[in-house]
Formats: structure tokens, C-alpha cells, sequence
């Protein structure tokens, strides 16, 4: 990156989206290739919307998360040790932390920032729970929402 630019991601209160109607209750169990691979996943996707602002593209996503939540049920819930001590979902309906986070720079200088692998930028992009010390204090599924700010 050329000068001496500064990436900014300025976050809003982090929200929790439920499942949009109720969902089954319980202990789902993970294979035994989870088990062994305790981890978690960060990844980055970026989608252009011509015809939405930023506020109603925030919208939409927390409703269909809302919605594919029935289904995916699971991931709404938390991880947790079962009573034979091997890593479990408790089906708890708690639902998804949802972020929503502007930045002060367009995609092309993200995309720069791949190229060059600079991953202090690159790791702003994801949203990690505050004070989380292992797995099971982190929600299977974390979105943040970036915007760019103008």
C-alpha cells in the first residue's frame, strides 16, 4: 500500500438473529473428523449489490440469516462437552452474531492487501468475540457485515 494509509474498520454493537421460528432442542454430536479438528474458520466473500444501499443490504442479510437458521438449526446453538467429554452443539436456539462495520477503503485496496498478504489488515475484515479463550466461547457462526463508509 503506498504512503502511509491507515485501515480503519469502525464495528456497531454486535447483535445476536435468532432463528426465525422455533427449532429443536438438544445435543446434536459432531463426526469423530470434528472431533479431531477442533477449530475455527475464517473466511471473506464479497458481494456488490447495484440496487441496495448499505442499510438495506444489512437487512436482508440478517433476515435470510434469520431464515436459514430453522434449517441449519445447529449453528444456532453453542458448542459445548457432552457427558461422554467429546465436543457437542447444544441446540439452543441462541441464534448468530451478526456485525455490521464500515471501512475506509473500497475492495480493490482489499484485494491488494490478499496479493500482498498483509493479514493485520486481512484479520480486521472478520469479527472475533471479545475475550473468548477457546472454541466453546465462540458462536459456530459469526457474520460481519462490511460496508465501505464514504
Amino acid at each position: 500500500m503506498a504512503g502511509s494509509f491507515e485501515f480503519v474498520v469502525t464495528r456497531k454493537k454486535p447483535v445476536l438473529v435468532t432463528p426465525k421460528s422455533e427449532t429443536p432442542k438438544g445435543l446434536y454430536y459432531l463426526s469423530n473428523l470434528d472431533q479431531n479438528i477442533a477449530v475455527t474458520v475464517k473466511t471473506f466473500y464479497y458481494f456488490k449489490s447495484k440496487s441496495k444501499t448499505n442499510q438495506d443490504s444489512y437487512n436482508v442479510i440478517k433476515k435470510s440469516l434469520s431464515e436459514v437458521l430453522v434449517h441449519y438449526y445447529p449453528v444456532a446453538g453453542r458448542l459445548t462437552i457432552s457427558p461422554e467429554g467429546k465436543i457437542a452443539v447444544n441446540c439452543t436456539g441462541e441464534g448468530a452474531v451478526l456485525v455490521e462495520a464500515e471501512t475506509n477503503c473500497g475492495i480493490e485496496m482489499i484485494k491488494e492487501a490478499i496479493s500482498e498478504n498483509r493479514m493485520e489488515m486481512l484479520e480486521e475484515l472478520v469479527y472475533d468475540i471479545p475475550g473468548a479463550r477457546n472454541i466453546l466461547e465462540i458462536p459456530p457462526v459469526v457474520v460481519q457485515v462490511r460496508f465501505r463508509s464514504i
